[in-house]
C-alpha cells in the first residue's frame, strides 16, 4: 500500500500542525497503510494529509541511500563499528554521528538504520564487525553518542537487533532459550540496550530475527513490558526487513512498523482482521501515532533532492580520526614500532591488502569508498624516496573469485565495461539496453525499464584481454539459470541454483560456478554470458532477486608469491605484512568455523619474517584471530579492523610515528577456539535439539572478560593496547553521593559514586589514555559476580610529564546492583567493593582508599 489519496474533509487540518496531530484525520486504511513501508528502503506517506514518507538506509559506516550494498556506486566508508568501539571515545563518536548525519542529508535519507549494539557473545559470529564489544556499558555509551550525534542534526537512528541476536547462522529460526528475566539477560544483553536509553533516545529500535524464550522478537512480550512499561521509551517499533511473523500478534505485541515494502503481513490483511475485531482500534492508533512521532523527529532532513555521495573534507578528517584513534596496536617488542622514518628505512611491503585495501566488512554495513587510498601509496609517500618501498602481492586472498577487472573489458564501442541488453522471454530484440562499467546485473525488488518481475532473460557481453597467459579462472555467480560462451562457444551452463534471498546478498559464494581456461595474452575473447529471470518464489515473502556476476581470477601459484615475498624481505630493514580477513570472510549472513587464517597466509607470514630483521603484522578483522602459529615470529602486532576509506593513511601513520596508537580492545582476543579460552565454545551456533534451532547462552554472565577462567586462556585482554608513551596513576579517591532521580526509566533516586585519579604521561610522547573504572565485588558474596567489571571511562590527551585529575561518576547499580530472577527487580548486594583504575582489565591500579560500601 502507498500514499492514500482518497477524498476526506479536512476540517481543521492544519498543515503547520504536527504530523502526529493529523492522526484523528486519517482514514482506517491510511492508518493502515502507514505501518508498513512501500519499498525496501521507504516508509509510506498520506499525500492528502501532507504527511511524508521517510527513506531509511544502512548504515552508519556508510550511508548508501536507496542502494543495496551490491548497487552501491560510492559512499563515504567510515571504520566499521569494532574501530569506533575500540576508540573509546564518547566525545569522537558524537561529532563522528555528526558527519553520518551529514552524508544521510546528502542522500536524502531520513532514518539512518543503525547502530548495532548487540555483543560479541562469541568471536566467531559473522557480524562483529559491525557491532561494538562484549561489554554493554561499553558498548551503551559509545552508541548513544553517535545517535544523539546523528539526531542532532534531525536525521533519526534506529538501533538495531532487540534482542539476543549475537548469531548469524539460521537467524531467522532459531530460537534463543533463555528467558528475558534472568540474570543472563538483563545484566548482560538487555543491559545494553539500557546503558543507551539511559544516554539517548533513538527514534526507532529495530527487532531482530530470532526468537527469545518461544517468541519471535518481533512480537516479544518486552516490548510492551520493558520497553514501553519500565524503560517509557516512546519512540516507533520496526521490524528487520522480512522479520515480521504475523498480523494480528505482532501488532498487539507492540510492533509499530512492518519492513520493507509491499507489505507481507499487513496491507489488506490487516484490514480484514481490523473488520473481523481481531484486533483493536487503539492498538493500530498507538503505532501510527509512534510511527507519526517519528516522522515529526525528523521533519528537518525531509529532502526531496538528488542522491548524492558528497566528498567532504571534514567528513574525510572524521573518517581518518576514527580509524586513528581505533587502530590497536597489540604487540611491540624491543620498540619496533615506530620506524624512524628519518633514517630512510628500506621497507618491503607484503600482501594483496597493500593495493586492494580490506575497508569494510560484508553485508547491509558493506558500503563502497568514494575513494580509495593504498597502504602501498600511503608508504610510498612518507618516505623520502618511493624506491625505499619493495612490493609484493603475496598469497591470494580472496574466498570468491572476484569481478572481472574493468581495465581488461572492452565493450561493442571499445568503451570500459560491458553491454547488458534485456530481452522478454520468446523475443530476440532488447526491450532495454544499457552499458556499464561492473560486469554485474542486481535486480532486487525492482527490474529495468520494460521487463515484468519474470519471463525475461539479459545478456552480459565484453571483449576482455588478459595480460599474462595462463589457465585462468571465469566464474558466474548468477540466481538463475545460464549460459557463458567465449568466441560462441558454450563453455559453463547451469539450472537455477537452490538458494535463499540471503545466500545471494551474503554468501555468492554459494551461487559460484567457476572454470578454469587457457588464455593467451594479449589476445581478445568474446565473453557473452546469458541469465534467465528466477522466476521461483523467495522464502519470508520476499522478492525474487535476479541477477548474474562475471568474474574473473588470473592462474596464480601461491608458492611462487611466497618466494618473490621472501626475496624482497630478505633485502630490507623492515617487513610489513599486512594479512588478515576480508568482507568475504567476516558478512552477515553467516558465522566463522575458524578463527585462524587461511594456512596460506600462515605459510606467508612465517616465511617473510624468517628472514626479516624485523616484522610487522598488519591484521585486517572484526573478530578477534588465532594468532598461535605466527605471533612469536613477529616483533609487532596491529589490530586494523576494517578501517574505511582512511584507514590506509590511518595505518600508515601509526607504523611512521606521526600518530601515537591509542586504540584500545573492546573484546577479549581468546588464546585459541576452545572450550577454554572461548566461554560460548560448545554452545555456539544454534543446534537442533529436537524443537527447531536453539541457542542456549550456558555460560551465562561469564561472558567475555567476565569469564572466571585462567588469564592463560587469553592472548590479550579487554582493554588492551599499546602506546608509544607510558601513564601513571595515583591518589584514588571515592566520594559516594545522592543521585537525581531517573525521568526515563520508573525507578527510585540511587546513590551515585564519583572517583578521582591522577593520570600522568610519563613518557617523552603525547599521547591518549584510556582511564579504564572497574569494580571488584566483596569477597565473601553468596551471589556470583565477576571478579572485575567495566563501571566508567574516559580518553584524555596529555603532554609528556603532564599531570590531569580524571573525575568520573556512575551510578550505585553499576557497582552493587544485580537482577534478582525470582523477584523480576534490581536488588543491591552489599559488602565492601573495590574500585581499580588502570589501563585494561588486568592491568589496575588498586588504592587503600579505593573502596566503597554498597549498603
Amino acid at each position: 500500500m502507498g500514499e492514500i489519496n482518497t477524498f476526506m474533509p479536512t476540517d481543521g487540518f492544519n498543515p503547520e500542525s504536527s504530523y502526529t496531530d493529523r492522526l484523528p484525520l486519517l482514514s482506517q486504511a491510511e492508518k493502515v497503510s502507514l505501518l508498513s513501508g512501500v519499498s525496501f528502503t521507504s516508509t509510506a506517506g498520506v499525500k492528502r494529509l501532507g504527511i511524508p514518507s521517510l527513506k531509511v538506509s544502512d548504515s552508519i559506516n556508510g550511508v548508501r541511500g536507496s542502494q543495496s550494498h551490491l548497487e552501491d556506486t560510492g559512499t563515504a566508508c567510515f571504520p566499521s563499528s569494532t574501530c569506533l568501539a575500540s576508540t573509546w571515545n564518547t566525545s569522537l563518536m558524537r561529532e563522528f554521528g555528526k558527519e553520518v548525519a551529514f552524508q544521510a542529508k546528502a542522500k536524502s535519507v531520513q532514518i539512518v538504520l543503525g547502530p548495532n549494539i548487540n555483543l560479541h557473545r562469541d568471536p566467531r559470529a559473522g557480524r562483529n564487525f559491525e557491532a561494538f564489544s562484549e561489554d554493554p556499558l561499553l558498548t551503551g555509551h559509545l552508541a548513544a553518542a553517535i545517535v544523539n550525534g546523528i539526531q542532532s542534526q534531525g536525521v533519526g537512528a534506529c538501533v538495531k537487533h532487540f534482542i539476543a541476536n549475537e548469531s548469524e547462522t539460521v537467524r531467522r529460526r532459531y530460537n534463543v532459550d533463555e528467558s528475558g528475566d534472568n540474570r543472563t539477560m538483563r545484566e548482560i544483553y538487555l543491559r545494553t540496550f539500557q546503558h543507551l536509553l539511559r544516554n539517548a533516545n533513538p527514534v526507532g529500535i529495530m527487532t531482530a530475527y530470532n526468537a527469545l524464550d518461544g517468541h519471535f522478537c518481533s512480537q516479544t512480550p518486552l516490548i510492551k513490558d520493558l520497553l514501553r512499561k519500565d524503560w517509557n521509551y516512546d519512540g516507533c517499533i520496526m521490524s528487520d526487513w522480512y522479520g515480521t511473523k504475523s498480523t494480528t500478534e505482532a501488532l498487539e505485541s507492540g510492533l509499530d512498523l512492518e519492513m520493507p515494502g509491499p507489505s507481507v503481513f499487513r496491507g489488506a490483511k490487516l484490514l480484514d482482521a481490523i473488520h473481523r475485531q481481531e484486533i483493536s482500534e487503539s492498538s493500530v492508533d498507538t503505532a501510527v501515532q509512534n510511527i507519526l512521532k517519528m516522522i515529526d523527529r525528523t521533519v528537518d532532513s525531509h529532502s526531496d533532492k538528488k542522491e548524492e555521495s558528497i566528498i567532504c573534507d571534514r567528513t574525510s578528517a572524521m573518517a581518518l580520526r576514527a580509524a586513528s584513534e581505533g587502530i590497536i596496536l597489540l604487540k611491540n617488542d624491543q620498540k619496533t614500532l615506530p620506524l624512524k622514518m628519518v633514517e630512510h628505512p628500506k621497507i618491503a611491503l607484503v600482501g594483496a591488502a597493500a593495493t586492494n585495501p580490506s575497508i569494510t566488512g560484508g553485508g547491509s554495513a558493506c558500503a563502497k569508498p568514494q575513494y580509495i587510498h593504498t597502504p602501498l601509496q600511503c608508504f610510498q609517500e612518507a618516505c623520502e624516496s618511493p624506491e625505499q618501498v619493495s612490493f609484493a602481492y603475496g598469497v591470494n586472498p580472496h574466498h570468491a573469485i572476484p569481478l572481472m577487472p574493468v581495465e581488461m573489458m572492452r565493450t561493442r564501442d571499445n568503451l570500459p565495461g560491458v553491454d547488458v541488453d534485456y530481452y522478454l522471454d520468446g523475443t530476440d530484440k532488447p526491450v532495454y539496453s544499457e552499458k556499464s562499467e561492473q560486469p554485474l546485473v542486481v535486480m532486487l525488488g525492482r527490474v529495468k525499464p520494460n521487463l515484468t518481475q519474470n519471463g525475461f532473460y539479459f545478456v552480459i557481453e565484453t571483449t576482455i584481454t588478459v595480460n599474462t597467459s595462463g589457465n585462468h579462472k571465469l566464474a558466474v555467480q548468477a540466481t538463475g539459470d545460464f549460459t557463458l560462451s567465449v568466441d560462441d562457444i558454450e563453455i559453463i551452463s547451469k539450472p537455477a541454483p537452490v538458494m535463499t534471498v540471503e545466500d545471494f546478498l551474503f554468501e555468492p559464494k554459494k551461487l559460484e560456478t567457476v572454470v578454469e581456461f587457457q588464455m593467451e595474452a594479449q589476445r581478445p575473447y568474446r565473453i557473452s554470458l546469458r541469465t534467465h529471470s528466477r522466476d521461483i518464489a523467495s522464502a519470508h515473502g520476499e522478492i525474487s532477486p535476479h541477477s548474474a556476476k562475471l568474474c574473473f581470477e588470473e592462474e596464480c601459484n601461491d608458492r611462487v608469491a611466497i618466494a618473490e615475498a621472501v626475496k624482497i624481505a630478505a633485502h630490507s630493514d623492515v617487513s610489513v605484512i599486512i594479512a588478515g580477513r576480508t568482507h568475504e570472510h567476516e558478512s552477515e549472513g553467516f558465522d566463522l568455523k575458524t578463527l585462524k587464517l587461511p594456512e596460506s597466509q600462515v605459510r606467508m607470514i612465517k616465511a617473510v619474517s624468517s628472514v626479516s630483521k624485523r616484522t610487522v603484522l598488519v591484521l585486517h578483522c572484526g573478530n578477534p584471530i588465532d594468532v598461535s602459529d605466527f605471533v612469536d615470529n613477529v616483533d609487532a602486532v596491529i589490530a586494523a579492523h576494517f578501517p574505511g576509506q582512511e584507514g590506509a593513511q590511518a595505518i600508515v601513520d601509526i607504523i611512521s610515528g606521526k600518530t601515537n596508537p591509542s586504540g584500545r580492545l573492546a573484546t577479549t582476543w581468546p588464546m585459541r577456539l576452545d572450550e577454554a579460552s572461548v566461554p560460548s565454545f560448545g554452545n555456539f551456533p544454534a543446534q537442533d535439539i529436537g524443537d527447531g534451532p536453539t541457542i542456549r547462552y550456558r555460560e551465562g554472565l561469564q561472558m567475555g572478560y567476565r569469564s572466571s577462567k585462567t588469564s592463560s586462556s587469553v592472548r590479550w585482554p579487554f582493554g588492551h593496547g599499546l602506546s608509544y608513551s607510558s601513564f601513571g596513576y595515583d591518589n584514588l579517591e571515592v566520594i559516594a553521593h545522592e543521585a537525581i532521580e531517573s525521568k526515563t526509566f520508573n525507578e527510585t533516586p540511587k546513590m551515585n559514586v564519583t572517583i578521582a585519579v591522577n593520570v600522568q604521561n610519563i613518557g617523552d610522547v603525547a599521547g591518549y589514555e584510556v582511564v579504564q573504572v572497574y569494580t571488584n565485588p566483596p569477597v565473601d558474596s553468596m551471589i556470583w559476580r565477576p571478579r572485575s567489571e567495566l563501571i566508567s571511562f574516559t580518553k584524555v590527551w596529555l603532554e609528556p610529564n603532564e599531570t590531569r585529575r580524571i573525575g568520573l561518576t556512575f551510578s550505585q547499580r553499576d557497582i552493587s546492583g544485580y537482577w534478582d530472577s525470582v523477584g523480576k527487580f534490581w536488588r543491591s548486594l552489599n559488602g565492601n567493593y573495590q574500585i581499580t583504575v588502570g589501563s585494561c582489565v588486568t592491568c589496575l591500579h588498586i588504592d587503600d582508599s579505593g573502596t566503597w560500601n554498597g549498603l
